[in-house]
């Protein structure tokens, strides 16, 4: 009878398992049919197809939010109604791009928090559908062009899925919080889950799981293979990526390779000392606390910055994933010293993901981030660094021995998310006196020759101009299309005042610079300052600015196209902006 009832008892569970499986996916899916809908009946075909592409990053990104969130996953319906009424409801363009990517990363805080909570965190039912959602938002560029089919499914599964397993892999014998630490580090510099990050994450698991005494001998050989992997792919990074990955089980020996390892990789890669020194100071940067590691973490420690110094950027700054989240597991475990530097984490993976999407798409997130919050690597950062967490560890130490480890790890990440508040606060740059009216911009063709606006009687130090132009991929480099004028007149009523020339090419390019035909040109266009999709493909338009020798004081601003420019061209300007 007893036998009975328990077969029925599981059957009936795992029926409301399946089930609940199954309505998971449905709010997602929903939401994407709503959103496709709306884009099919759009008038204008630029805003059809952004809408489109919006709603397949939302359903990519909140899919693996509803696994990742405990049931009943609120968040992921209140996520999926949201990303529907912004499709719907907000006006085509950036800013209906910057909404989404921020309510799609915030959806996948809270399902992460949420599951931390319920201490879900040591299965690779939580850190696969992490990866999963994190890949999506840090590279969902991928779905704008498409590369073939089996190059995005690795792009956008197998790598996340095998980095999120070799994250599992390290959270069951490093802990869960030193795993996100090393995980969220290493994928903020590719960003997201590349073949250098992937494999360095690998080669840390193979060494975890070498120093697992209970391994046996098919574990250990898949191991080996693992660890040495990195090696086959690109022989510089991967001598770097497999001394870490040694140094997880057998720290002493690690140590002792490193050093020669790392003399070779700076003859063969690495000319000046200081160039070395300068890459070393990313372990500061993104591991502020791995200067103070516990007696087990000091060996593997000095590996790590051994290996960050040294370790070629090549193809880019992903390789120091293996040396930085080596310096992550090797962290102090007192709440002290992980609290602050998660929060830390957290924060600079998120501005990193903002930064990677849609509209903004920068070719380096990261660098962009911390150079935005006045963080970028140098000298300074290095002092700074070592104050602020120093500061924060003294001070979580000394006031947290009456404080139980609850209330204590809450008290410091908000200590922690002050202080990162506070710098975001005062590094973030003055964006000055917008002169144009948003969303619709000034345009300088044959008809309207020059625009002008009154300015605050106020000393200028600087202007800021974002454009495009139209019709401007046959102008040769340098070429000048725009004249902006600082105007004062005197008692005399002469106007005067410093000329900026505008050029193409530098300072402002061709709207659609990436269209397939402009781009077989070769025509040449600076950095885009914010991209938006057009079809099938992204038009951008880029952002400049004038630095005057001194400040100067201007009763008006006048912009006006270039004389000689051919009679077909024209110039956008979406803004002006005069700083102090």
């Amino acid at each position: 009878m007893h036998q009975r009832m328990n077969e029925r008892m599981n059957k009936h569970t795992a029926q409301a398992t399946r089930r609940t499986e199954i309505v998971r996916i449905l709010p997602p899916l929903a939401a994407l049919a709503a959103m496709a809908s709306f884009a099919a009946h759009e008038a204008d075909p630029a805003a059809a197809a952004e809408s489109g592409y919006l709603a397949v990053l939302a359903v990519a990104a909140l899919l693996p939010a509803a696994f990742l969130a405990p049931w009943p996953a609120y968040e992921v319906g209140v996520g999926s109604v949201l990303a529907a009424a912004a499709v719907w409801v907000l006006p085509p363009g950036p800013a209906r791009g910057v909404a989404m990517v921020a309510l799609l990363l915030a959806t996948l805080a809270v399902a992460t928090g949420r599951a931390l909570l319920q201490r879900s965190s040591l299965s690779f039912r939580f850190w696969i559908p992490l990866a999963l959602g994190g890949q999506m938002l840090l590279r969902g560029d991928l779905f704008l062009a498409p590369p073939p089919a089996l190059r995005l499914a690795v792009a956008l599964v197998v790598l996340p899925v095998v980095g999120g397993a070799a994250l599992a892999m390290l959270a069951r014998r490093r802990g869960t919080a030193l795993a996100l630490i090393a995980g969220g580090t290493a994928v903020a510099l590719a960003p997201g889950f590349n073949v250098a990050s992937t494999l360095g994450l690998v080669a840390l698991a193979a060494g975890d799981r070498l120093a697992r005494p209970d391994s046996g001998r098919l574990a250990k050989g898949a191991a080996w293979i693992a660890l040495l992997a990195p090696i086959a792919w690109a022989p510089g990074p991967g001598v770097a990526a497999a001394v870490c990955g040694l140094a997880l089980w057998r720290p002493k020996v690690a140590l002792g390779l490193a050093l020669p390892a790392a003399a070779a990789l700076a003859w063969r890669f690495h000319e000046p000392a200081t160039g070395i020194a300068l890459q070393a100071v990313w372990l500061l940067l993104l591991v502020p606390a791995a200067i103070l590691p516990d007696w087990e973490g000091l060996a593997p420690a000095l590996a790590a910055l051994l290996m960050t110094g040294t370790v070629p950027l090549v193809p880019n700054a992903a390789t120091l994933a293996a040396p930085l989240a080596l310096a992550a597991l090797s962290l102090r475990r007192d709440a002290a010293f992980t609290v602050p530097q998660a929060v830390w984490t957290g924060a600079t993976l998120g501005g990193t993901a903002l930064l990677a999407s849609y509209p903004w798409l920068r070719e380096e997130p990261l660098s962009s981030f911390l150079a935005l919050i006045g963080r970028a690597p140098g000298p300074g950062l290095a002092a700074a660094a070592i104050a602020l967490f120093l500061a924060l560890a003294a001070a979580g130490t000394w006031m947290g021995r009456s404080w139980g480890e609850p209330l204590r790890s809450a008290r410091l990440a908000g200590l922690a998310a002050a202080c990162v508040a506070l710098a975001l606060l005062v590094g973030l740059p003055d964006f000055g006196t917008a002169l144009v009216a948003p969303a619709v911009p000034v345009v300088l063709d044959a008809g309207h020759l020059a625009w002008e606006a009154k300015v605050p009687r106020r000393a200028i130090g600087s202007v800021v101009v974002e454009s495009s132009l139209s019709n401007g991929a046959g102008l040769a480099p340098g070429t000048p299309v725009a004249i902006v004028r600082l105007r004062e007149a005197d008692e005399s009523g002469t106007v005067g005042g410093p000329v900026w020339v505008l050029r193409s090419g530098e300072g402002t390019g061709e709207w659609a610079a990436r269209r397939p035909d402009v781009a077989r040109a070769g025509v040449k266009a600076p950095r885009p300052w914010i991209s938006w999709v057009a079809g099938d493909f992204l038009a951008q338009r880029y952002r400049s600015q004038w630095t005057l020798e001194r400040p100067e004081r201007a009763s008006t601003l006048r912009i006006e196209r270039a004389p000689g420019v051919p009679p077909d061209l024209a110039v956008a300007v979406y803004q002006l902006e005069i700083r102090r």
